[in-house]
């Protein structure tokens, strides 16, 4: 991993946390789609999980600041959105393609790390589908690998070894890295509240 691939890497929050991700071979980095024909290559699902997520963000935020004299609106306005989240899952679970699933090891905002018995080149670029499924969202990209290593770790089959792929984000809308970055935090914050009870609970 060069110098720049570290810092554009590190430049966000990593989490250690497993989410499934959909990874596929794509073409050479040289000939990696511009921005415009990247934007088409993505599939509307994701586009349409974005737009969703924006939508609920900006809607709720104002009602946030309104205290409890709105809470009966912001309570029916979260059930409807917990309505859309369902319906945006299943949407999104027939993107999931089994042949190509994978578990990160960690993510963040400047890529990911997953293990794989499969070989992927430094010389091209993956296509990237993260699912976030506490989330209800999930998000297409491309990206490619800047760093690779052994895992201690064996495959499926016992006697097939893996390899720890570090991903960068090499192409993403910055409304998925977002997402992201979201997603992230939102785990971080569960797991720290998991510490927590079960710290209390130890000490009780």
């Amino acid at each position: 991993m060069n110098e720049q691939d570290s810092a554009q890497f590190s430049e966000y929050f990593q989490l250690n946390h497993a989410i499934e991700v959909n990874i596929s071979k794509g073409d050479v980095l040289s000939n990696t789609p511009t921005d415009d024909e990247f934007d088409a290559l993505i599939p509307l699902p994701y586009k349409l999980a974005s737009e969703m997520k924006g939508v609920e963000q900006n809607m709720l935020r104002p009602l946030r600041q309104l205290g409890d004299v709105i809470e009966p609106l912001a309570d029916y306005l979260k059930a409807q959105s917990r309505k859309i989240d369902l319906m945006m899952h299943y949407i999104l679970q027939a993107q999931d393609e089994n042949d190509e699933r994978h578990l990160t090891v960690s993510f963040g905002g400047g890529g990911f790390v997953f293990s794989s018995p499969d070989s992927y080149s430094k010389e091209d670029y993956l296509i990237c589908k993260l699912f976030f499924n506490d989330e209800a969202s999930a998000i297409y990209c491309l990206g490619r690998v800047i760093e690779q290593s052994d895992n201690d770790k064996q495959g499926d089959e016992g006697d097939e070894r893996e390899t720890l792929y570090t991903v960068l984000f090499h192409k993403i809308r910055d409304e998925d890295r977002e997402t992201v970055v979201r997603a992230s935090l939102h785990q971080q914050s569960k797991q720290l509240l998991k510490k927590t009870q079960k710290r209390d609970s130890e000490n009780s």
